[in-house]
């Protein structure tokens, strides 16, 4: 194959991606395969080229560590990519170069995969040097739209770690996304290749003595990587014969030392500044352990080095070190300063036996990360992106409609054509246009979005016609099988974005119309609560009706039940007044209270009583004779509240006619 590699950092710049460059240039030379790297220079001249590496001018950010800045379009840059007839463009970066290569992949009809190295969220500082929380969060906002954005435009994504992965799709990337360690060439870090009178010679400079132990922090000096917190965990230390080497250059380089100074820690800690790349194995060479409090690595390249190097690693707990690091063997996390020295510490008072087998451990638990396999993985994602982009459909057709664009697509191979609904977003998102070609992610893509948008469309017809709940929308989704449960969430979350739905506001309508109604507060709460608002929510919302409101709907609400109650005892009366308003949702409290005094004057008991007894005696009449009768007349009267002895007594004071003779 011939192959793009674009990135805005190469050598002579020191760091994680161009380490990952470099190794996988490396590997894919070795297998036979041509390789063009595309990068920048600090200059704003002409076009650069030394051999396979064109470098296109930049502008150096050294508030941002050097980085340097390309434009995102050079068309001199572009002629020279299309001479070298690439089968695949490979980004390494998000912006600058990253950017260049993206679209050099559209206007030249290459396939691209990027790799996703670093987690933009935690560089915000850059950005927020005032710690304005508006400011961080409006900093994250552009991070995920940005990185769903360029994911979403590329044929495959590689994450280094699980970690990075799972905060792609936590951006919401639909692109496929690899799973993928950057390999190393272990050996060059393996004791048995390096230069002994080299190493000896570094110890001697640094003037650290045979006795002595280092513990080593490699990387960028900035803040992101939290070396404060190794540097703060010295302050506590009572082995004197143990030092702190940090090596590298950064930002934060001046704050660290002035740091180092006010804790008076000169004899204890050591700073290098930056290195250059062939010299950071004898660093670790001189070493007895390595330390990072960084929780904001994709990968953790200095951690496989270190482990490489056979140096027991100590670090603060992170995702990304969950496959890599295993506590007790090959390394020990840590949560703050002092338990870092204190396990620091301890490792170094253990036997030489076993601080041997925990080395050899170190070492052996990175054989994952071997180029070898770190190529055949590559080679697989390139293999598969190139096989998709050639069954790439291309747009032949665009028509728009009041609420949503219709494009038509065909493949020459499949001979098929067909047509795919899509929002205006995406539409000018994708910056869709006729004759583009789009591979099979991006139609598979477009083929979900569509199902969204059929159901959105469903969804905002039904809700301009009356309000709906959250609940109520994905319940109806779900009986019309519109969407699957993740594809709902998302729609449910763009109805809101919308306006269409606010379960907030449809309560607090709901509420205010209660309040004119002769509800109880336990049946709104029911009623709400059904349609998917939050008890705790409706409840304080319901704190505007106080008690002796709800005690005066209540009483309206049992007078009026009172005038429908017809041969009825008092007492059953009263209690069936109680049943009926709590059903009508008041509080059993008050529900008790209202019945016992609701006005109920009017009721005569003996009259009632001498109703239920002739209703009852029309009822049975013709089915009982003489004691029968009169027992069933005695157990209808029971049921409406009656008292026995009365019952009895009216029996036999009644004068009736026929009725008398046949009981």
């Amino acid at each position: 194959m011939r192959i793009g590699l674009f990135s805005d950092t190469y050598t002579p710049d020191i760091n994680g991606v161009v380490s990952s460059i470099i190794t996988l240039k490396n590997e894919l030379e070795k297998h036979g395969h041509e390789v063009f790297v595309i990068t920048n220079y600090k200059g704003l001249r002409s076009l650069q080229r030394e051999g396979n590496i064109l470098r296109v001018p930049g502008l150096e950010l050294k508030w941002l560590y050097g980085y340097k800045l390309s434009t995102p379009y050079h068309f001199k840059a572009k002629e020279e990519i299309r001479k070298m007839e690439l089968d695949i463009i490979h980004v390494h970066t998000e912006f600058g170069v990253g950017l260049f290569g993206r679209i050099v992949g559209k206007y030249l009809n290459i396939p691209v995969i990027s790799t996703y190295h670093t987690m933009y969220e935690d560089y915000t500082h850059y950005i927020n040097r005032f710690d304005i929380e508006e400011i961080e969060n409006l900093g994250k906002k552009i991070v995920t739209v940005t990185s769903r954005m360029l994911s979403d435009h590329v044929q495959g994504v590689i994450a280094p770690s699980e970690k990075t992965k799972e905060t792609l799709l936590k951006y919401g990337v639909h692109t496929p996304i690899y799973v993928i360690p950057t390999g190393l060439n272990l050996e060059k870090f393996h004791i048995s290749h390096l230069d002994k009178t080299k190493i000896d010679e570094l110890k001697a400079y640094y003037k650290i003595k045979d006795d002595e132990k280092v513990v080593i922090f490699v990387g960028r000096i900035a803040k992101e990587k939290s070396i404060e917190i190794p540097i703060e965990g010295f302050r506590y230390l009572n082995n004197k014969k143990i030092k702190l080497m940090i090596v590298g250059g950064g930002p934060q380089l001046e704050e660290l030392q002035a740091l180092v100074e006010q804790y008076q820690l000169q004899e204890q800690v050591i700073f290098t500044g930056p290195k250059k790349r062939e010299e950071i194995p004898y660093f670790y060479a001189i070493a007895d352990a390595f330390v990072s409090a960084s929780t904001t690595e994709t990968q953790g390249m200095t951690y496989i080095e270190a482990l490489a190097s056979s140096l027991v690693v100590f670090a603060r707990y992170d995702d990304v070190l969950e496959d890599l690091i295993f506590p007790g063997e090959n390394g020990y996390l840590f949560a703050n300063e002092k338990e870092f020295i204190q396990q620091v510490e301890n490792y170094f008072q253990l036997e030489e036996k076993e601080i041997l087998s925990k080395k050899t451990c170190a070492r052996e638990s990175i054989a994952r990360y071997d180029g070898e396999v770190f190529y055949q993985q590559v080679i697989h994602v390139y293999t598969e992106a190139i096989q998709q982009y050639e069954h790439a459909f291309e747009v032949v057709r665009i028509k728009a409609y009041d609420d949503y664009i219709m494009i038509y697509v065909e493949n020459d191979k499949e001979n098929i054509t067909e047509k795919i609904m899509m929002s205006f977003d995406d539409y000018f998102q994708l910056k869709i246009q006729k004759n583009i070609l789009l591979d099979r992610n991006v139609i598979e893509n477009l083929r979900q979005q569509e199902k969204i948008l059929i159901a959105y469309r469903s969804c905002v017809r039904k809700l301009k016609m009356k309000d709906y709940t959250s609940k109520e929308i994905k319940d109806y989704i779900r009986r019309q099988k519109l969407l699957d449960e993740e594809e709902t969430k998302k729609l449910l979350l763009i109805l809101t974005e919308k306006g269409y739905l606010n379960d907030y506001q449809y309560m607090l309508d709901k509420i205010e119309k209660a309040k004119h109604t002769l509800q109880g507060k336990e049946k709104i709460i029911r009623t709400l609560t059904n349609k998917g608002i939050l008890y705790d929510d409706v409840v304080e919302a319901l704190s505007c009706i106080d008690d002796k409101q709800e005690q005066d709907k209540a009483i309206q609400v049992a007078a009026k039940l009172a005038q429908t109650m017809k041969d009825k005892s008092k007492s059953m009366k009263r209690k069936l007044i109680a049943q009926k308003l709590i059903l009508h949702g008041f509080h059993h409290d008050i529900a008790k209270k209202v019945s016992e005094e609701v006005d109920l004057q009017e009721h005569d008991d003996s009259f009632a009583l001498d109703k239920t007894i002739q209703k009852a005696y029309r009822l049975y009449h013709k089915k009982f004779t003489q004691q029968q009768l009169e027992y069933k007349i005695i157990q209808y009267c029971l049921q409406k509240g009656f008292d026995k002895s009365n019952i009895v007594e009216r029996i036999q004071e009644m004068e009736w006619e026929d009725e008398k003779e046949n009981l």
